[in-house]
Order: C-alpha cells, then sequence, then structure tokens
C-alpha cells in the first residue's frame, strides 16, 4: 500500500505578514491523488480493511468530495472495488474536479437524495454483500477514531518541528468540516499540555452543531485509547462567522484571498476549504489585533475545487 508522505512540511510565509509569524504545514503534499488531510484518515482506514480482508471500499460524500477522491484512489491502489454514494447535486454536474477524478479511478457510482443517505448506504452494502463481496464502509469525511487518531499523529508532527526549531505555535488555524481534523489536533493539544489556541474555521456547520461533533469525537476517542476524559477542555474555538450563506458559498473576499496567496507565495488554496479557512484566519488576525504571535495555518488540501470553480475567477 502507498504510504502518505509525511510529516507534511512547514514552510514560513514571509510575505503574508509583517506584524506575525505565519507559518503553513502542507497537509496538500501528502501525495496520493493531490493530497490533503483525508489522505493521513484514509491510510489508517485502508489498513484496517486490508487487516478485515475486505474486498471493496464503500463511502459517501458529494459530487466534489475531497474525502471520495482520496478514498478512490487508495481503494484502487489497494486493489479494491471502489462504491461511492453520492448525494445529487442541485444542478447537472460538470465533468471536471474530483467528479473527473472519481470516473478517472473506475469508481462504482450511486447517487442518492439527502434525506435518503442511510437507506441508500445500507442497501448498497446488502447488495455488495449478496454479490459475493466483503465490503469495508467509512463514513463520510473519514469521520471516526481512526480519522481523529491521524490528526493526534499530525500534532505529534507540529510538536517535533516546534522543539527542533525552539519556538511554539501561539494559534493553529484550520478549516473544519466533518471535525475529525479538529478533534485529532485537540487530542494532540491535551495530550501534551499544549498552551496553543486552535482554531477551527468552520466551512459548513454552525458553531452548536459544530462543537458538539467535535466533543463527541474526542469523547468517543478518549474511550477508545483510554484517556481521562476529565482532562478535554468544555471550550472548543470553531468559528462560523465566515460560512456565508452555507457549504461552498464562495464569496468575493474568499477569491481574493486565494490570488493574494497564490501571487505572494504560489501555495494554491480551494475556494470551499481552505481559502475560506485562510481569509478566516487573516480576518480574525485583524479583527483581534494580534501581533507578534506564532501562527500555523495547516492546509489541508483540496486542491481539485480550485479547477471546478476557476469561472469565478475569470467572472471577478
Amino acid at each position: 500500500m502507498v504510504k502518505v508522505k509525511t510529516p507534511s512540511p512547514i514552510d514560513y510565509l514571509n510575505a503574508i505578514s509583517s506584524k506575525n509569524n505565519i507559518y503553513i504545514k502542507r497537509d496538500d503534499l501528502t501525495d496520493i491523488s493531490l493530497g490533503g488531510n483525508k489522505a493521513r484518515k484514509l491510510q489508517l482506514f485502508m489498513k484496517d480493511a486490508i487487516g478485515q480482508q475486505s474486498d471493496c471500499i464503500v463511502t459517501y460524500g458529494g459530487a466534489q468530495s475531497n474525502h471520495c477522491r482520496i478514498t478512490a484512489a487508495f481503494a484502487r491502489q489497494c486493489g479494491f472495488k471502489v462504491v461511492l454514494v453520492l448525494s445529487e447535486p442541485a444542478e447537472e454536474q460538470k465533468f471536471n474536479g474530483n467528479y473527473f477524478l472519481y470516473d478517472l479511478f473506475d469508481s462504482e457510482i450511486v447517487w442518492t437524495k439527502v434525506n435518503e443517505v442511510p437507506e441508500t448506504i445500507k442497501k448498497t452494502l446488502d447488495e455488495l454483500k449478496d454479490k459475493g463481496y466483503r465490503p469495508y464502509f467509512i463514513q463520510g469525511g473519514g469521520h471516526g477514531n481512526l480519522g481523529t487518531h491521524a490528526y493526534k499523529l499530525a500534532f505529534d508532527e507540529i510538536v517535533s518541528y516546534e522543539r527542533e526549531h525552539n519556538l511554539s505555535f501561539d494559534y493553529i488555524f484550520h478549516a473544519s468540516g466533518t471535525g475529525t481534523t479538529q478533534a485529532g489536533l485537540e487530542v494532540g493539544k491535551l495530550l501534551y499540555g499544549h498552551q496553543t489556541q486552535i482554531r477551527g474555521v468552520s466551512v459548513a456547520r454552525n458553531k452548536t452543531r459544530g462543537n458538539d461533533v467535535i466533543m463527541n469525537s474526542i469523547a468517543d476517542y478518549c474511550d477508545a485509547y483510554n484517556i481521562d476524559k476529565t482532562l478535554i477542555s468544555k471550550h472548543i474555538n470553531f468559528d462560523d462567522k465566515y460560512v456565508g450563506n452555507g457549504y461552498a458559498d464562495i464569496y468575493p473576499e474568499i477569491l481574493n484571498t486565494i490570488k493574494k496567496v497564490a501571487q505572494e507565495t504560489t501555495i494554491l488554496l480551494d475556494p470551499v476549504y481552505t481559502g475560506k479557512a485562510f481569509y478566516g484566519m487573516l480576518d480574525t488576525i485583524k479583527k483581534e489585533n494580534l501581533e507578534n504571535k506564532n501562527i500555523l495555518f495547516l492546509h489541508t488540501g483540496g486542491t481539485p475545487l480550485l479547477f471546478n470553480y476557476a469561472h469565478l475567477f475569470k467572472e471577478m
């Protein structure tokens, strides 16, 4: 099985701010199928699937899901059949971005209405079993303890970098979606007794829902790994101010941020996840008057989405 390229590099972005030291952890360079945070998680899921002697991977996501893209890539590399249960898009899906890559990896696609997802997944798994397959199901976004553990390990990398370079990050910003990336970082912070502030910039969920999912993920992980839950902080920084009108709502500030970062650093962000989070970070720095801080931005990938929304940049 191909291995994810870790530890991912941490680079200093001297062109972004004159008042703070901003760094970026390049999980977009984890390599498999254009990388991203899902690669870390799926490496653990695939190892588990192999251990269970499965021969087919089933997962759920949207028509342009980064998670489904990397799942398809990993599954094919491991010799598995791959079935993607995708929610039906509101408009006709164009053959580009992640949707194109599903086809490139010869994925079988099962479309479903959003309100019928659980039933469709169960039906799909039952049909595969009837055909003699041993399917392994992965929750959307790589949700679950393995997904959380992947970013506890990423926090280990961050601490190793700090020790090697004799610095400490005051803040860690990232795009927060299904919650296990932030949960894993929070677990790492807990275990090290680290003082950094982890700031999850929501790409879809409201603050109440986002906090609940992350806290539940942390609690589940602590139960599974015998960690004292009384040590868990009740305060999670999950910021929903930059969601806009919802998931994949792409407003001008996001597009301008992506252009600024590309031109000043050559690093590519996407408009659904990392572009929104990076804008949220810069706006938070400004509004909270942060100065002389060591700030780490976790680049969680999503490169194909940049091309999927290329027309928005042309229309600016």
